[in-house]
């Protein structure tokens, strides 16, 4: 009887092992699917985005290392299995429910949720550290081409300054920083 029911351990343990394994599987590729572009355009609401020259002209989009950055490479922390996966699903539930609850083919409701997101991901890039930018780019080998460049990124290692501080509107068409943004960037703090 010991035997049998060592077995039925062993079993259930095989079980549980087989059935995490085929769920990770099964969430990394639903991470690899829901990042790419044709997936992230395929609400209408995106259909802005084909015929915004800002967003089409970037460097993200067009450069001489002929890299194309895809929407998920920026809006889709990729630091663990766990913040990757949470992301997309409460970024795709609450965008689906903007999506039902708005008629984005009116341009004016577009760009009043455009100005809105705009806020709220250079909020939590900062809260971040800009990780979606650093997941491609290392600030120690960045070499700017002017000394505020150069001093910025200076404060980069010590001052609590992040990426999102300075380069904000370099993709999407320009929205003004608001004045809590820019209150807390570390660029106007003259006590140091």
């Amino acid at each position: 009887m010991p035997r049998n029911r060592w077995l039925r351990v062993l079993g259930l343990i095989v079980l549980g092992a087989a059935l995490g394994a085929m769920g990770l599987i099964a969430s990394v590729e639903f991470n690899r699917r829901t990042s790419t572009e044709v997936f992230c355009a395929s609400c209408h609401s995106m259909n802005h985005l084909a015929s915004d020259p800002n967003f089409q002209g970037s460097t993200h989009r067009r450069n001489s290392a002929g890299v194309r950055v895809s929407c998920g490479d920026c809006h889709i922390p990729k630091t663990n299995w766990f913040v990757e996966t949470s992301t997309h699903i409460v970024s795709g539930v609450r965008d689906v429910i903007a999506e039902f609850r708005n008629n984005f083919e009116d341009t004016g409701a577009w760009e009043a949720r455009r100005i809105l997101l705009a806020h709220e991901v250079r909020s939590l890039m900062r809260k971040e550290d800009s990780i979606t930018c650093r997941s491609c780019h290392d600030a120690a080998k960045i070499e700017p081409n002017n000394n505020r460049g150069r001093a910025a990124h200076a404060l980069l290692a010590d001052a609590g300054m992040t990426c999102i501080d300075c380069h904000f509107n370099i993709v999407h068409a320009p929205v003004p920083p608001s004045f809590e943004f820019i209150r807390g960037s570390r660029l106007g703090d003259t006590r140091r």
